[in-house]
């Protein structure tokens, strides 16, 4: 069953014992995070609970697909149901895994809660279309943070704090947040504490402290890197930093996006056009990001790309053995990615 973001709150709650799948998916990686963890909350799963909480990452569903089979026969111990928590939130989907997840999910077996988190995939995914027409299934996708929504959140907050400004100026300020969800709410609670006691608020301040932050995530570190411009991707870096535990993510974000520049490439080496290339891929790209990956092929060759890939997996390697200072590591691996793309702007 297809339920709304604004609404999916709202249907766990009324339909607590009356759905065994909840299916997160979109471009919106912050607001699937969002309604994960709203979601935990709601069933009251205990994560840290290894009895009757089974946690999948992408990488250990590629590697062992049949763990999902195994988890979801697997009897709980202490709960009437075992909770199941899959995130493929930054795994490419491919016809296989979708495959052994629908063969699993369709077999009799009702003593079971399975949530899983997906990346931006076709609304003609196999998934998808079986999610949709499921009566015991909440699916939910996930795109662009709705610039309505935004108003009216910073608008809830100037009246909270009896604060008045005008609609064009509210208008004005929600332009500079994110697409993000997830990067959104802090700002939005970064605005909150700042008007805290602090009732001689100007327009200048409040657009200062809303733009020092203005689409800082780390799809704006990958894509400002990859176009060269490496004042801006550290500075970004440097601001996602403190905010984040998103080291492995980040290494893990630039492997996929460097990987879907290289199909492209290949497309293109057949004789499609960049664009074709891009418009073909499945699953299909965001059409707010199509530019950059236009721009981005033309700056990035199979051999510099066979080499970041090769830098990619001893970062990784580096960052797991934890003896190595993780933001120093980023930050090089950052710069001398930057500079390469640089080089071949001047060119």
């Amino acid at each position: 069953m297809k339920i709304k973001s604004d609404n999916f709150s709202e249907y766990i709650k009324n339909n607590i014992n009356q759905n065994k799948i909840i299916f997160l998916y979109g471009s919106n990686l912050g607001l699937i995070d969002l309604l994960y963890n709203k979601a935990i909350t709601l069933l009251q799963i205990d994560t840290r609970d290894p009895f009757n909480v089974c946690k999948i990452n992408g990488n250990e569903f590629k590697e062992n697909p049949f763990i999902l089979e195994d988890n979801i026969n697997t009897l709980s111990m202490f709960s009437e149901n075992k909770f199941i928590l899959l995130d493929l939130s930054h795994t490419s989907s491919n016809l296989n895994l979708d495959n052994i997840i629908l063969e699993t999910v369709t077999k009799e077996n009702d003593n079971y809660l399975l949530i899983i988190k997906a990346g931006n995939i076709s609304s003609q995914n196999k998934l998808i279309k079986y999610f949709e027409k499921s009566s015991n299934c909440v699916l939910t996708s996930c795109y662009e943070e709705n610039i309505t929504k935004i108003k009216n959140d910073i608008n809830s907050i100037f009246m909270r704090h009896k604060i008045s400004f005008s609609n064009n100026f509210i208008s004005h300020l929600s332009t500079a947040f994110n697409a993000d969800s997830l990067t959104n709410k802090m700002e939005l609670e970064k605005l909150e504490s700042f008007l805290i006691n602090n009732q001689n608020v100007t327009e200048t301040a409040l657009i200062k402290l809303i733009i020092n932050n203005e689409d800082i995530n780390l799809n704006k570190i990958i894509n400002s890197c990859l176009n060269g411009e490496t004042k801006k991707c550290l500075f970004y870096f440097e601001k996602i930093y403190e905010k984040s535990n998103s080291n492995i993510i980040l290494i893990r974000m630039f492997r996929k996006h460097f990987k879907i520049i290289e199909k492209i490439l290949l497309s293109n080496q057949r004789g499609s056009s960049f664009l074709e290339a891009i418009n073909d891929l499945k699953p299909p790209i965001f059409f707010k990001e199509k530019p950059f990956f236009l721009s981005q092929c033309k700056l990035w060759s199979f051999k510099k790309i066979n080499l970041i890939q090769k830098r990619l997996i001893d970062l990784e390697l580096k960052t797991k053995l934890g003896i190595y200072p993780e933001k120093t590591l980023l930050s090089q691996f950052i710069l001398s990615s930057s500079v390469l793309a640089k080089q071949r702007v001047k060119t």
